[in-house]
């Protein structure tokens, strides 16, 4: 191992600063990487990706350090939206099953510094809350992980088997797990954090070791004077200043017909209500077929456009793939 310090990473990561608890995973990783390529005189970033696995492999990472050489080679990635989630879900971890976790950035305009973390498992709509902010849910995180090793603890050696062939056969495992262990005890110093397996979060219960929504629990948000928070189906709502919306929550139709709904949504819009609009058509994208995205996502962005938040448009882009499915519906649309 070196004693060379890695130069510093450049924070662009996200449409927002990284939150300071991320960075200290980023840090640790970076530097990690950074050993690798200074012994080995090539930059695997998948080193920097994954350094977290136990927890999950970071959704996005920096470009490697300027004149290294990396293998493979590096691409800039796009922070994907999960299946089922909105783009207000800004994910940071991807969890290996088709969840991810991540941020709810309602507003981005606001240019907060942290926000809450929830998962978001890519299967079905809404999320879970497991941290007020980004260092509450790498709490959550390392507890989860902890709870599974519990679970799943390093195996000894059956009294039938020679010791020393059977450490020489699983000793890689035993070696992960103990470098795992004391990456768990540097983040909970480093973070102050006290993970631990049976810890519980507001927002969420454990069902051995798997994460349970508590449905009984509400997700609030800190809304400035004059602006409004109104909970929606994907369980993120919309946050946006209270003269965006109209006198009157819109009517979402389950099932549809949508037509009515989007000829509503255009006179909401032309009138000036784009946070109403953002809420019947997230509603919508939830209650409907998926097929149906197509239909929603013009005035969709448009809503977004309308309060500021062109990144969440561009978002619609990048999750317009994962819906265009054949489509079953009775009547053409």
């Amino acid at each position: 191992m070196t004693d060379s310090t890695a130069p510093p990473w450049i924070d662009d990561l996200f449409s927002f600063p990284t939150p300071p608890a991320l960075r200290t995973l980023i840090d640790i990783a970076w530097q990690a990487a950074y050993d690798f390529y200074e012994e080995n005189e090539t930059y695997d970033y998948t080193l920097l990706m994954s350094h977290y696995d136990f927890m999950f492999d970071l959704a996005t990472i920096p470009r490697p350090p300027d004149g290294c050489d990396a293998y493979p080679e590096f691409v800039d990635r796009q922070l994907s939206v999960p299946h089922f989630a909105t783009p207000e879900f800004v994910p940071f971890g991807s969890l290996g099953d088709g969840g991810d976790v991540g941020w709810l950035v309602p507003a981005p305009e606001l240019g907060r510094l942290d926000h809450p973390v929830v998962l978001a498992n890519g299967h079905e709509h809404g999320v879970t809350l497991i941290g007020a902010d980004t260092r509450t849910g790498l709490e959550f995180m390392l507890s989860w992980a902890l709870r599974k090793w519990r679970e799943n603890p390093v195996p000894e050696p059956p009294a039938w088997r020679d010791p020393d062939v059977w450490l020489a056969q699983n000793q890689r495992q035993i070696d992960a797990r103990a470098k795992n262990q004391r990456l768990v005890a540097r983040l909970a110093a480093e973070l102050r954090i006290d993970p631990a397996p049976d810890r519980t979060f507001p927002g969420s219960w454990w069902q051995g070791t798997t994460v349970r929504e508590d449905t009984e629990y509400d997700i609030v948000f800190d809304v400035p004077e004059g602006w409004r928070h109104e909970p929606g189906a994907d369980g993120i709502g919309v946050l946006a200043p209270a003269d965006a919306y109209a006198d009157r929550r819109p009517v979402v139709a389950d099932p549809p017909p949508l037509e009515p709904e989007l000829i509503a949504a255009t006179c909401w819009l032309d009138a000036g209500y784009p946070a109403t609009v953002l809420l019947a058509l997230k509603d919508a994208f939830v209650n409907v077929p998926s097929c149906y995205f197509a239909d929603l996502k013009p005035l969709w962005a448009r809503a977004y456009r309308d309060l500021g938040r062109p990144e969440y448009a561009d978002r619609l882009d990048l999750m317009a793939p994962s819906y265009q499915d054949s489509c079953y519906c009775p009547t053409p649309h």
